[in-house]
């Protein structure tokens, strides 16, 4: 699996596939030019990144030489979108919208929702609760978007404005979301009716990369 792409990221990447299943690898001039960019340096840091990240090859010593890394196996994959951070020990990390990064998922794991890739979201976890689950603090949670859940599963719970992933229980007319860790700090969360199942975890995906930052200029 590749490593994430920031939105800016997967628009260059766009671009490339674009012209290279169009016939010809572009030139760094040419994608300066059909992106906008003011400078050539610009186009060099994104394809440095998108080299680094496993997407592409450039050839050395000739004009035209980006390639698609692993061009055979992009078929199998889908872009999924990061949508999220979810608290995974409190309920004070609001969820958000914005796209601002997407992981390469093999097309295996999303086969099955309604939608297949179009009913998956990534979020990253913040907070060690659910570590007994192998859910640790900037790794990637796979969900399916669905508002049913059965006794056991772990989903991603919105509370208000709030979002948390827990393990599901329903129990005595109320609904539990536990915590999965051997920290006594972490408590089970007891509820009736305000709260709404946003759908249930897939996978997770290690992120050992948590705490690694980039800067790419315009």
């Amino acid at each position: 699996m590749h490593m994430p792409l920031t939105t800016k990221q997967e628009r260059v990447y766009s671009e490339i596939k674009k012209r290279i299943r169009g016939g010809d690898s572009p030139t760094i001039d040419e994608l300066r030019k059909a992106l906008k960019f003011k400078s050539l340096r610009t186009v060099v840091q994104y394809l440095e990144v998108l080299e680094r990240k496993g997407y592409i090859v450039r050839r050395k010593n000739a004009k035209r030489n980006i390639e698609l890394r692993s061009e055979d196996s992009a078929s199998h994959t889908v872009s999924v979108p990061v949508v999220a951070n979810v608290g995974c020990d409190d309920l004070t990390l609001f969820a958000q919208e914005e796209q601002d990064e997407f992981l390469e998922v093999d097309k295996a794991i999303v086969e099955g929702s309604s939608k297949d890739e179009e009913g998956i979201v990534a979020v990253r976890a913040v907070g060690d609760s659910m570590e007994d689950a192998g859910i640790n603090p900037g790794d990637y949670v796979l969900i399916r978007f669905t508002d049913e859940a059965e006794d056991g599963d772990r989903v991603a719970a919105i509370i208000g404005d709030m979002v948390t992933v827990k393990r599901y229980k329903r129990q005595g007319g109320v609904t539990i979301l536990y915590p999965e860790s051997k920290n006594p700090k972490y408590k089970p969360i007891v509820l009736r009716e305000d709260f709404k199942i946003a759908g249930k975890v897939l996978c997770v995906i290690p992120n050992p990369h948590a705490e690694y930052t980039e800067v790419v200029y315009e």
